[in-house]
């Protein structure tokens, strides 16, 4: 009786230790939504973040031009490693959803090799879903001209909706 009564303490331990180790929930709107081979979650389908979240990851800033501009700009917002890193992402790679559906897949070395940010401003500007935000995903294509090509620009996803890690 006594070793049954542990065993159900100790796994009453164990749930409350998750609960207790899971990330934030967010206080404002979701704006994001990450799931797939992650260990952090704040939703039962993964982690929502909002605005103030996304604010708090390490955030970079990359000057280059796009498939969009062709004169170079100054993005800012937060890196896309820094994400899948507050995520535990334990895949390879990455499935971009945007609000229009279109599905672009990122290798995860990619991400990190090149130091992709997940924008959320433009020259300054914050982008909104009416232009290419509320999120685009940036390559550095003016440093490495390596990037300088049609598959890249087809990974720059805007209007970025769904992280799904796999």
């Amino acid at each position: 009786m006594r070793q049954a009564v542990f065993v159900s303490l100790m796994s009453m331990g164990l749930l409350f230790a998750n609960v207790v180790a899971a990330l934030p929930a967010p206080e404002g709107e979701p704006i994001l939504w990450v799931s797939g081979k992650i260990t952090e979650s704040n939703s039962p389908d993964g982690v929502e973040f909002d605005s103030k979240m996304i604010k708090q990851l390490e955030q970079g800033s990359i000057t280059t031009h796009n498939h969009v501009v062709a004169k170079a700009l100054e993005y800012k917002g937060p890196k896309l490693s820094a994400l899948l890193d507050y995520v535990g992402a334990k895949g390879s790679s990455l499935k971009v959803v945007a609000w229009d559906d279109y599905v672009a897949t990122i290798p995860i070395a990619d991400i990190r090799k090149y130091g992709v940010l997940l924008a959320t401003h433009e020259d300054g500007i914050k982008m909104t879903i009416d232009g290419k935000g509320p999120f685009f995903i940036i390559f550095p294509f003016a440093e490495y001209p390596e990037l300088d090509k049609d598959m890249y620009y087809a990974l720059s996803v805007w209007q970025v909706r769904d992280l799904i890690v796999e």
